[in-house]
């Protein structure tokens, strides 16, 4: 028996299409039909059908000198009466023929990445690690105290948070927490005290070569200054500075500003 290579995966839309979308008009609709729908909609049918293979929506906007737009909505309502079909990109048809021939999963190596939140307030580090992981973290010891969450980033990829709160310059805990260490979400206020004691744990995972962004806890007496807390805490420019609410979306804004500042050359 003679190979056949498999046909296109086709899906029927449920929003609209894109302008990479591949589209082709759908063979099981006899080309005599002619719909009762507007000039542009049915000279839009005509071009697929005349083409005989599957057009992009940016080729076919062009063919008919219209924006990729108008041609991604005329298509979509073509799709969505099953005059034409959007074909599924190839490489997502070899995906699956590669997955339907193996005899058993492959396993998948999963890294992790090694995450703190830092802060002198337990209901700062609880709440940020909530946020990251959508899920209650857990107790890992309580003095000091250190709460721990995992979330899977991708399915090679995990993220294990530690939230770190109250622990001292000193601590000897400080090198085991680090170790490995991808980064750190210093979360502190605009008071003294709290700035004193974040300048501690600055300076502890500086020394330990844990790159680090401050989340400066955004209150309702006023904008805070990232100018004034970098110098306040002796900073670099290089160091980001983010004011957000650890309670909502502070910490993944935080995470976003400490992977730029990597990615552009801020160590690691």
């Amino acid at each position: 028996m003679s190979a056949q290579a498999p046909a296109s995966l086709l899906v029927r839309p449920s929003s609209g299409v894109v302008m990479h979308s591949l589209i082709e008009a759908n063979p099981a609709v006899p080309i005599s039909y002619e719909p009762d729908l507007p000039e542009l909609f049915r000279r839009s049918l005509r071009v697929c059908r005349e083409l005989e293979r599957a057009v992009t929506v940016a080729e076919l906007a062009a063919r008919m000198g219209h924006s990729p737009a108008v041609v991604g909505v005329v298509v979509t309502e073509l799709a969505d009466a099953d005059l034409v079909r959007v074909v599924r990109a190839p490489a997502w048809a070899e995906r699956l023929r590669v997955w339907a021939t193996l005899t058993r999963p492959v396993p998948v190596a999963v890294s992790v990445i090694k995450t703190l939140i830092v802060s002198t307030r337990q209901d700062h580090t609880h709440s940020a690690l909530t946020r990251l992981s959508g899920d209650g973290p857990w107790c890992l010891q309580e003095s000091p105290r250190i709460e721990v969450a995992t979330t899977r980033l991708a399915p090679d990829l995990d993220m294990l948070a530690l939230g770190i709160s109250g622990l001292g310059g000193a601590s000897p805990v400080w090198w085991d927490v680090c170790r490995e260490a991808f980064g750190a979400v210093v979360v502190s206020q605009d008071s003294g005290w709290e700035l004193a004691a974040t300048r501690e744990s600055l300076l502890v995972l500086r020394e330990a070569g844990v790159p680090v962004v401050v989340l400066v806890q955004e209150t309702d007496e006023g904008e805070v200054g990232t100018d004034v807390v970098r110098a306040c805490l002796g900073l670099s420019q290089r160091v980001p500075v983010v004011i957000g609410d650890v309670h909502g979306r502070g910490a993944c804004e935080a995470l976003m500003d400490l992977c730029s500042a990597l990615m552009s050359g801020g160590g690691r």
